[in-house]
């Protein structure tokens, strides 16, 4: 794939499987608000905001402010810290760093979670300065705004920006922000196959072969 001089990175299931923790929050949620949920429905909320999940799938205005709550009752616990990075993603980062290379993240995450992950699992040295979490903007993926907001920090052309994610919500905000997408779909059954994208990758070491 092309060589980039700005990665910018989605977190959940982009860095970090953080499936156990989402779904902690499904579970508690959505039966609070008359909704059924089990564990093989979770790749249709990969990707989504509290926002989006109780549009899609709820609805019921009357039911807004018990969703809400009882979605970061799981948010502001340490139940959502259950996540682990993936295998590869230290060295990963590590290799990006070492070649010069800029690295921010654009998530629906917020942003303190994020940097008590890196922490919890050793990484903090490898936490980037620029952050764009859920708290940062108004609207959120597949709005470009997160990724507009991590990129506005840097003095990079945008063809040589590219934003690493693993949903159709983050290839349609890469288009949107105006710069080039890295689907990362470790056929795990959570990333759809065929999403329009830039690049398609099995794992984010896919990010340092130059060579294609």
């Amino acid at each position: 794939m092309k060589e980039y001089e700005l990665y910018v990175f989605d977190f959940d299931n982009t860095l970090f499987d953080t499936r156990r923790g989402i779904s902690a929050i499904l579970n508690h949620a959505l039966p609070s608000v008359g909704r059924t949920y089990d564990d093989s429905r979770f790749p249709e909320f990969v990707g989504m905001t509290m926002e989006q999940m109780f549009d899609k799938f709820v609805g019921d205005e009357s039911k807004r402010e018990t969703f809400y709550e009882k979605f970061k009752e799981i948010v502001h616990s340490d139940a959502y810290l259950d996540a682990e990075p993936f295998p590869e993603t230290a060295e990963v980062l590590e290799e990006l760093y070492r070649r010069g290379k800029s690295v921010a993240i654009a998530s629906g995450k917020y942003r303190y979670k994020i940097v008590k992950l890196m922490e919890i699992h050793g990484m903090s040295a490898l936490t980037p300065e620029v952050i764009s979490g859920y708290e940062d903007t108004a609207r959120h993926k597949p709005e470009p705004d997160p990724i507009l907001n991590a990129i506005s920090r840097f003095d990079v052309p945008k063809e040589d920006i590219v934003y690493i994610g693993d949903s159709p919500h983050d290839a349609v905000a890469s288009e949107r922000a105006g710069v080039d997408s890295v689907i990362v779909n470790r056929r795990n059954g959570l990333t759809p196959d065929g999403i329009d994208c830039t690049w398609e990758i099995r794992s984010l070491e896919g990010l340092l072969d130059f060579s294609a």
